[in-house]
């Protein structure tokens, strides 16, 4: 079996594995990315309904990159949040033009933000794999670690300098590098789906704590909104099988009438509610990136942007400062052991306080009734009245001061030493 090479090889692509991968190349590295599913096919997702939250430090990082453009005119402002809690007291309102943005943060389209980075992945010279997992993870030979890809004409052996698992909260590359992972399972399950309001949303989003657990709309195109309803498996199961009307009337009955009356606006889909979390996401000439490294609860919309973080901070560790006061180049050996230290370290204390924040909303606002309903309450009124508290909170939300700056320019130079 020949064996074929790579500087960087990518297991997984969606949104995280292909923006390291079409970045990855830009900066001068030959990158493989394998993607499991078929290659696109024009307008196959034309009625995929899905919407991207992206926090107005992730737009940043885009726009830097040069990818926001093509993605603007599809995206809805989220302009501002309107935080509460059903059937207490205690409600945050975070407006964009308070702190002198046009917005706190965009929802772009699934069928928008993937087939921009399929293009830029081709425009970057991306070698992309379709139809292709992972068979299996070897030794680190020669600076090169081997993995054995199962494609459409079988299977095939490959080495890298740097293995990217970007495969998703099961991440079967994660498990073949036998990396420890910390999980947990929600008590939950979240149910996605789009309704139209009665009245015009005006860029407005929410996020409404139950006594069933978190409730979100977020701003859509069309003015429709999107809606992730976190509840109890069982809860999930019995509003699935009710009709349309009366699922919303449900959702009525939780969430209010502020915008009106809610009609349905698209299918209804599913999901299990886990934590995952590994420590450690490094190996030897190996990277876990995005829900391989870290799943978290969707209560205040942090999962994507804590995962695309990873991508930019990847981007600044790559980096090094060439001779005594020169310009930042991209180092020539991706996969060396301090350049993954130096990223592992970066990552830290972002991915462990998203962590153990969505872990909080996510349970310690269950069930938050007496004293302790009331102390909630009168914290959220204290920082919707106190400016400074409010402030932080909003800078936390729009995830500003967490990225690495990256501008299209740096990525365009040819100053990485080999090719593969």
């Amino acid at each position: 079996m020949t064996e074929q090479r790579s500087d960087i090889a990518i297991v997984g692509g969606g949104p995280v594995g292909g923006l390291a991968a079409c970045t990855l190349a830009r900066a001068g590295y030959a990158v493989t990315l394998f993607e499991r599913g078929v290659s696109p096919v024009p307008n196959a997702h034309a009625n995929d309904t899905r919407g991207y939250a992206l926090a107005a430090g992730t737009v940043q990082f885009l726009d830097d990159l040069g990818y926001w453009a093509p993605l603007a005119e599809r995206a809805t402002a989220i302009r501002s949040i309107v935080v509460s809690r059903r059937g207490g007291l205690g409600r945050v309102h975070l407006n964009a033009a308070d702190h002198g943005r046009h917005a706190l943060g965009q929802v772009v389209p699934a069928v928008a933000l993937e087939p921009m980075l399929d293009a830029a992945c081709r425009e970057a010279g991306v070698d992309v794999r379709y139809e292709s997992t992972l068979a299996g993870v070897g030794e680190v030979t020669d600076g090169r670690r081997e993995l054995c890809i199962h494609g459409t004409e079988g299977e095939g052996a490959w080495s890298a300098r740097l293995i990217l698992a970007a495969d998703g909260i099961g991440s079967p590359t994660r498990k073949a590098l036998g990396l420890p992972v910390n999980r947990h399972r929600y008590a939950a399950d979240a149910l996605v789906f789009d309704v139209q309001p009665a009245r015009p949303h005006n860029g407005q989003a929410f996020e409404r704590f139950t006594d069933e657990g978190p409730l979100a709309l977020l701003p859509q195109a069309d003015g429709r909104m999107n809606v992730v309803w976190v509840a109890p498996p069982e809860a999930c199961e019995r509003r699935l099988e009710l009709n349309g009307a009366e699922r919303l009337q449900e959702l009525q009955a939780r969430f209010g009438w502020t915008l009106g009356r809610l009609q349905p606006a698209g299918r209804v889909v599913r999901f299990p509610l886990e934590r995952v979390h590994a420590p450690e996401p490094v190996a030897e000439r190996a990277l876990l990136l995005g829900n391989a490294a870290h799943s978290v609860h969707p209560v205040a919309g942090q999962g994507l942007n804590l995962s695309l973080r990873d991508v930019a901070t990847l981007l600044g560790a790559l980096r090094e400062r060439h001779g005594q006061g020169g310009a930042l180049r991209f180092v020539a050996d991706p996969g060396a052991s301090d350049t993954l230290a130096a990223y592992a370290q970066a990552r830290r204390n972002d991915v462990n306080g998203v962590v153990a924040a969505t872990d909080f909303l996510a349970r310690g606002m269950l069930h938050a009734a007496g004293l302790r309903g009331h102390a909630l309450g009168s914290g959220m009124m204290a920082v919707d009245r106190l400016r400074p508290a409010r402030d932080r909170l909003a800078r936390a939300a729009m995830g500003l001061g967490a990225l690495p700056r990256h501008t299209a320019r740096q990525l365009t130079r040819p100053d990485v030493g080999s090719k593969a």
